[in-house]
């Protein structure tokens, strides 16, 4: 019969439980590792292998006691897991800029009628949307900000052990980093709304010169070219545009977890 000896249950393998909930929880809510098409059982074993990698690797985590009991080690399991799906949620906020300029593109050109079903998010969505969201997650890759938040997520430990709630993750900062990234949103949209009034005030121009001019068909066959223009025009701006809304959440997670900016 083999038996575990009982330093290494208390220093390798509950504390690698503890710090498998905070990894399993990020890696249930971020983004690019949150992919429904990614199936669920390669995420739940990749983020244990990667938590029970940190107490040897980083050597961070403290003694679990055999003990301890076993509600208050599901309570320190739950909030571990609790502060990983923030983690995982603070980064989605960062792609909200994608969200709401899709939307806004869509309304204004009209393709928002073209609709399917997003398996991600369990949601219809637009055909726009759903390219937004695909441009955003392999920026996402492109520049290496997924290391970013790995790297974030193995120092947390170093900063926030195991059974503890960051303080530094208030409702007013959260508020601030929605609202920042909302802002940047709003004007990656504003030329698609721009153009989109100069083509209606062109549009009312030649009705009331043309009244016998069918405008509804004539709208549609402008505004989709010129905004599929104008989306070409500006995609360049992504990637400044991500890093900006992905810089103001991974400095909010960094003072929440107390990680200097270096870090």
């Amino acid at each position: 019969m083999i038996s575990i000896p009982q330093f290494l249950i208390e220093t390798i393998i509950l504390p690698g439980l503890l710090a498998g909930a905070r990894v399993v929880g990020m890696f249930l809510s971020v983004p690019f590792f949150a992919l429904q098409t990614i199936p669920a059982r390669f995420r739940i074993a990749l983020g244990l292998v990667i938590a029970f990698g940190i107490p040897v690797e980083a050597g961070v985590l403290g003694k679990v006691l055999l003990d301890t009991s076993p509600y208050r080690f599901f309570e320190l399991i739950g909030l571990e897991a609790l502060v990983g799906l923030a983690m995982g949620w603070l980064v989605r906020v960062g792609l909200i800029v994608f969200d709401l300029a899709a939307e806004v593109f869509s309304l204004q050109t009209g393709l928002s009628f073209a609709s399917q079903f997003n398996p991600d998010q369990a949601l219809p969505s637009g055909v726009v949307g759903s390219l937004f969201g695909l441009v955003g997650l392999a920026l996402m890759f492109a520049l290496n900000l997924h290391l970013v938040v790995i790297e974030i997520l193995f120092e947390s430990f170093k900063t926030l052990p195991a059974g503890n709630w960051p303080i530094g993750l208030k409702l007013e900062t959260l508020v601030r980093v929605v609202s920042h990234c909302f802002g940047i949103g709003l004007i990656l949209a504003l030329p698609f709304v721009t153009i989109n009034l100069v083509v209606m005030a062109a549009q009312g121009f030649m009705g009331r010169t043309s009244p016998q001019m069918n405008l509804f068909s004539i709208g549609f066959a402008l505004t989709i070219p010129i905004g599929v223009f104008l989306l070409y025009v500006l995609l360049p701006v992504f990637p400044e545009a991500l890093q900006r809304s992905q810089e103001a959440v991974y400095n909010v997670l960094r003072s929440a977890l107390g990680l200097s900016r270096g870090s």
